[in-house]
């Protein structure tokens, strides 16, 4: 399945569009667009729904509320990565409701999240993603659980083993 196939299956596609992780493209994507921040947050998010961890979280929570939730979700990532500005929210307030989140939960995620990017994007475009992600989650961590909390281990590891992977910057 090439990448305009899987955009415009996904673009059709309802509840949630997205690649069947059985049916990972075989070219990954090079250069991110709004079509590339919508196939990501529709395939991940579908990842999330069928998680034993994080799956009951997401359900709990947005329950009859999932298409508001991933559009809100392609708004932001487009906002970071893209620069679109259309994300109107404050992430830190969003979260506050889930005092029940652990650093298990935020280690899950992220690992979801990097391995979703590693299938779809090539390595700079990945980390367009992977680098906002990271900050993102160590934030909320550090406003969710207060300043004396340390960072699972196999999360640093985690982000770490990230970091390394980071491209060579590409100079004008």
């Amino acid at each position: 399945m090439s990448a305009e196939s899987t955009r415009a299956t996904t673009a059709r596609s309802a509840n949630p569009p997205g690649i069947d992780p059985l049916e990972w493209p075989t070219a990954r994507i090079a250069d991110v667009d709004e079509d590339a921040v919508r196939l990501l947050v529709h395939t991940f998010y579908g990842r999330i729904r069928d998680d034993d961890l994080l799956g009951p979280v997401f359900r709990q929570a947005l329950e009859g509320r999932w298409d508001m939730h991933l559009e809100k979700m392609v708004a932001f990532w487009s906002s970071i990565v893209l620069g679109a500005k259309r994300y109107r929210g404050n992430v830190t307030q969003a979260h506050q409701p889930f005092g029940h989140l652990s650093g298990e939960h935020f280690s899950r995620w992220l690992a979801l999240f990097f391995d979703t990017l590693d299938k779809l994007f090539e390595p700079q475009a990945a980390f367009a993603f992977a680098e906002p992600a990271i900050r993102i989650a160590e934030s909320l961590q550090l406003n969710l659980f207060g300043w004396e909390y340390t960072l699972p281990p196999s999360q640093r590891a985690l982000l770490d083993s990230i970091k390394q992977r980071r491209p060579a910057r590409q100079h004008d």
